[in-house]
């Protein structure tokens, strides 16, 4: 059988992701463990992939000051929200639109370079924090020792995730560097909007 062409890749995975699925923080990939399976969590269920991604751009392109300002909230904020679905409270929030419409905005702005006020990322960050910690729920079978595991591995691949990439891109200074962030920004812009528009048919 033959591979979809490049193109048709980004439509490809944007319908896969629209398939029924449960966006619990427990092993994608059997045998792994509750605890790995919640590192990954984050990178396999793809608005949070999406948003983290963004908002990382966004943070990494201020540098600093603003990692000062989105650090904190993110970390608590999403402590509190896995906190909260480990014990089945999710408020019914639509996560995945959340999520993504989050992912657009902070795609978007990063690609323009506009300087949010750093008020905004302590809002932003606490913000995502929640719903991505809201949306990581686990299986209700799962013992009290196991949704520890997959709940602290969450929080660790999320945190993981946002620092690492945020710090990278801080560390790109290179006029053809601050570009080529700015382009991957418009790729993931992309990919969101087809993904939104797909999930609000």
């Amino acid at each position: 059988m033959k591979l979809a062409r490049p193109a048709a890749r980004p439509a490809l995975a944007a319908l896969l992701a629209l398939l029924p699925q449960l966006a619990l923080a427990h092993s994608p990939i059997e045998g792994i463990g509750r605890f790995y399976g919640g590192l990954l969590h984050p990178v396999m269920v793809l608005p949070h992939a999406l948003a983290l991604l963004t908002f990382a751009l966004l943070v990494g392109q201020v540098g600093v000051s603003a990692m000062r300002r989105a650090y904190p909230p993110f970390l608590l904020a999403l402590a509190v929200g896995l906190t909260l679905a480990g014990f089945n409270i999710t408020f019914g929030l639509p996560s995945e639109r959340l999520l993504l419409s989050s992912a657009l905005l902070c795609g978007l702005l990063a690609v323009a370079q506009w300087k949010l006020p750093l008020l905004g990322f302590t809002v932003l960050g606490a913000l995502l924090g929640a719903v991505v910690g809201l949306d990581s729920g686990v299986e209700a079978s799962l013992s009290r020792q196991e949704t520890f595991a997959a709940l602290l591995g969450c929080w660790l691949g999320a945190a993981i995730g946002l620092i690492v990439i945020a710090g990278v891109v801080e560390l790109a200074r290179r006029p053809w560097q601050r570009l080529a962030v700015r382009i991957v920004a418009s790729w993931v812009c992309a990919s969101t909007l087809l993904v939104l528009a797909l999930a609000l048919r």
